[in-house]
């Protein structure tokens, strides 16, 4: 861990194709986007409307990667916590950025809907 790294934790949806490589070093990784849409009621009206949004590039490796890109699809409702920075790159002489998140979690939106967990190995041994 670094001094002064910064941490947060988004909740959004998965808004691309989940994409799996494999480091040099033969671990996997995986990367998607999250999508984070603010909705607002508006008392006037009294209807809901759309806010601010956030996007967030995750990339995740090792066991963490494995077992999110065989859970996840594209809109399902996640929760994700990591170490985020700024991504500068230039685009036809542009600079530009993206905001990344190194993912040390990514879980399942639960307000959405009920999910089963599947255990095996050393997780089956300790919920016991």
């Amino acid at each position: 861990m670094a001094w002064n790294e910064t941490k947060l934790t988004v909740v959004g949806a998965v808004c691309n194709d989940i994409r799996t490589r494999t480091t040099n070093d033969g671990e996997p990784m995986l990367f998607f986007t999250i999508a984070s849409h603010e909705r607002k009621f508006n008392r006037d009206t009294e209807t809901w409307e759309n806010g601010n949004s956030v996007l967030v590039k995750v990339k995740a490796f090792r066991k963490l990667a494995e077992h999110a890109g065989a859970s996840l699809v594209p809109g399902d409702r996640v929760v994700a916590t990591g170490r985020v920075y700024t991504n500068k790159y230039e685009v036809d002489g542009q600079t530009r950025s993206d905001l990344e998140m190194e993912a040390s979690c990514i879980g399942p939106d639960l307000t959405i809907c009920p999910v089963t967990i599947e255990r095996g190995g050393q997780l089956a041994a300790v919920a016991a």
